[in-house]
């Protein structure tokens, strides 16, 4: 797959994670304003597992990035090698 593929299903990921959390989160608060207990910890579970799947694929795609960064220092590096072996014949 494609590292762009995988960088786009990447952040669509961590974007429906973020708003997994912040709608857990206020369900948790509609629960405990209301009084209502098990809303209020369905509203914190939820909020965890958004957080706890946006951490995860935050981790992930940073990995891919610094990968991307290796791969580029060391194409760049590689190119800048041959011109100066080109420069000094």
């Amino acid at each position: 797959m494609p590292h762009r593929i995988a960088r786009m299903r990447i952040d669509e990921t961590i974007t429906a994670a973020n708003s997994t959390t912040v709608t857990g989160a206020a369900a948790g608060v509609a629960g405990w304003a209301m009084s209502v207990n098990w809303i209020g910890l369905l509203g914190l579970l939820v909020a965890v597992v958004g957080f706890l799947t946006s951490w995860h694929y935050q981790r992930k795609r940073y990995r891919l990035e610094a990968e991307n960064h290796e791969r580029a220092r060391l194409e760049h590096e590689a190119r800048m090698r041959a011109i100066q072996e080109r420069c000094e014949r």
